[in-house]
């Protein structure tokens, strides 16, 4: 039992949050309890401790915790915060946080020193969340799996020979489990929405420039990346895009909200909306039966709530730009640039095993770059955007498969053995993740749901894609698919409330 700090002073029960009770609290019932007095943010915290004591074990989704700090926060926190006492993980890359170093899932930056809060971390701060600790990524966040050779494999917690998605894979997993409500996640090609799907979660990448990603950098992957969070609920990701949107001196991107409130905006109907519905990748491939057979019921569901759907596929202009590497560069650079300024941070350049393969791949070719190639890339995201500009303009949302195939077993995309193939690894990662890309190269808001389970028990997930800035529009009809889905109350065997 607990002796718990409240509103006003000391609260004169003694409370405890069993298991079972906080596993089924989104973020929004906690800070809404929280700012009540019906819960403190004590309580909640030792509920969520709890938690990642009894399931990181078996998932090794967090890589860092602090739990005596967030303890202290706890204690200290604003209860009238909008997000007072949820408990909160951040992932190791892209953000930085004063307590803690980013490592980057890399060998190579096992020692690097923590640096003061990036923008997004202050305003997650600010809102009242409590830090717990820092989540498992792929090296860089390069890959569509989280196996990194550093802080080893995340698994899912549907099936624990399966892959948890990536490269937020560490951050679906604990959301996944119970263990938070929701955590941070970044997303250059995929890596908040394919562990969202893998791991039954909704995972939104706002429009590019919503949120922020300085102070270090203007933009990360030349505006391909994107930050924000994974959830079990709609609401959740609504109510972190409150506290967070909107623009930061020396962005490259001001782009400021769509509606005052991201939250309450999930209250307003949508009327009629005419959705493009894709059914095929870029590459004009078919997804596996499964993928298409839910596909096709997540249409019969968006008809089912009054919208028009119309069937169509990616412009050919499109697919014919990607032949070969495609933007692929743009990302790839930022890979090399870390390498780069931890090689002059060190004086010296990577010893061996301190980086993996895919990364010596990805150094080795950058390294080639010349000034007009990477010019050539920029204008040919530009000629993408522009083509997939006209070909949706008639459209309010663009609807597709969140993967092209289940999560595949463990060790299926492998980046950290020898000999490495770059073109084999694009040909594997991408037939599993083929759909989420080219919405990063054309900025629109996407977001993974969890709409359907497989015969097998694992999640399937459907992506719906907006126009540029208007975020709320998918949140909105994310939301009455949820409510009609009752995906919140779908839970994975390594469950939190199992327990």
């Amino acid at each position: 039992m607990l002796a718990l700090a409240g509103m006003s002073g000391t609260v004169s029960r003694a409370v405890t949050l069993k298991p079972s009770e906080y596993a089924e609290l989104d973020a929004v019932d906690i800070a809404r309890a929280v700012t009540a007095g019906e819960l403190s943010a004590v309580e909640v915290t030792e509920a969520a401790i709890a938690a990642v004591e009894a399931l990181n074990p078996t998932l090794n989704a967090l890589v860092l915790q602090d739990f005596e700090r967030a303890r202290h926060r706890a204690r200290t926190v604003d209860p009238h915060a909008p997000l007072a006492g949820v408990p909160f993980l951040v992932k190791d890359i892209d953000v930085y946080t004063e307590e803690w170093p980013t490592t980057l899932s890399s060998r190579f930056f096992a020692t690097a020193a923590p640096r003061p809060d990036s923008t997004i971390v202050r305003r997650w701060r600010d809102a009242g969340t409590v830090f717990l600790g820092k989540t498992n990524t792929p090296e860089f966040a390069a890959d569509f799996i989280t196996e990194p050779a550093f802080r080893g494999v995340t698994r899912n917690p549907w099936d624990g020979q399966r892959t948890v998605g990536g490269s937020s894979g560490g951050a679906a997993a604990a959301v996944a489990s119970g263990m938070v409500p929701v955590a941070h996640g970044s997303d250059v090609g995929g890596s908040i929405r394919v562990p969202a799907a893998a791991c039954g979660l909704f995972g939104l990448k706002p429009s590019r420039g919503l949120n922020p990603v300085g102070p270090y950098v203007g933009e990360i992957g030349s505006g391909l990346d994107c930050e924000h969070v994974i959830s079990r609920s709609v609401r959740d990701s609504a109510a972190f895009l409150d506290v967070t949107a909107g623009p930061e001196p020396g962005a490259p991107y001001l782009v400021s909200r769509s509606v005052e409130s991201y939250l309450r905006a999930l209250e307003a109907p949508t009327g009629r909306l005419k959705v493009a519905c894709i059914d095929r990748p870029l590459d004009g491939e078919p997804v596996d039966p499964e993928i298409a057979t839910a596909f096709a019921a997540a249409q019969a569901l968006l008809a089912r709530q009054g919208h028009e759907l119309v069937p169509t596929q990616f412009p050919a202009a499109v697919a014919a730009e990607v032949a070969g590497e495609g933007w692929s560069v743009l990302w790839l650079m930022d890979v090399a640039m870390a390498i780069r300024e931890r090689t002059l941070e060190l004086g010296r350049p990577p010893a061996e095993g301190e980086i993996e393969p895919l990364s010596q791949h990805i150094e080795r070719r950058i390294a080639r770059l010349s000034g007009l190639e990477y010019i050539e890339v920029t204008r040919l995201a530009h000629r993408v955007r522009l083509a997939m500009a006209h070909a949706f303009s008639d459209f309010d949302l663009i609807m597709t498969p969140a993967t092209g195939t289940l999560p595949p077993t463990l060790g299926t995309i492998n980046t950290s053995s020898l000999p490495f193939d770059f073109d084999r690894w694009c040909q594997v990662a991408y037939r599993f993740a083929p759909f989420s890309e080219v919405f990063n190269v054309t900025g629109q808001p996407a977001a993974s749901l969890p709409l359907f389970v497989s015969e097998s028990g694992l999640p399937i997930g459907i992506q719906l894609v907006g126009r540029q800035n208007h975020d709320h529009v998918v949140l909105q009809v994310a939301a009455a698919l949820e409510r009609e889905t009752g995906w919140i109350h779908r839970h994975p065997p390594c469950w939190l409330g199992h327990r």
